[in-house]
C-alpha cells in the first residue's frame, strides 16, 4: 500500500487521491505536500488547520483516484 501511495505522490502531473481506512474514514490528498511517508507511517495534513493524522499501513484499506502513470 505504501508503494501505491508513493506513486500517487510522485505522479506528474499530480492527481488528487483519497486514502481509505479500515475504520471507514476517508482522507483526501489534494496536493503532494499534504501527505508524506515517514518510515512506515503515512502522515496526512488535515484541511483547514495545522493538524495531521498518522496512519499505519495496517489500517489503510485502500487508495482511490485516477491511477498515476508509472515512471
Amino acid at each position: 500500500m505504501l508503494e501505491q501511495i508513493r506513486r500517487f505522490l510522485r505522479a506528474v502531473p499530480f492527481v488528487p487521491f483519497q486514502i481509505h481506512t479500515s475504520a471507514g474514514e476517508v482522507f483526501s490528498v489534494e496536493h503532494p505536500e499534504n501527505c508524506a511517508i515517514v518510515a512506515h507511517t503515512v502522515v496526512v495534513a488535515l484541511p483547514h488547520g495545522e493538524n495531521a493524522i498518522m496512519l499505519t499501513p495496517l489500517h489503510i484499506s485502500g487508495v482511490a483516484g485516477a491511477q498515476p502513470a508509472r515512471y
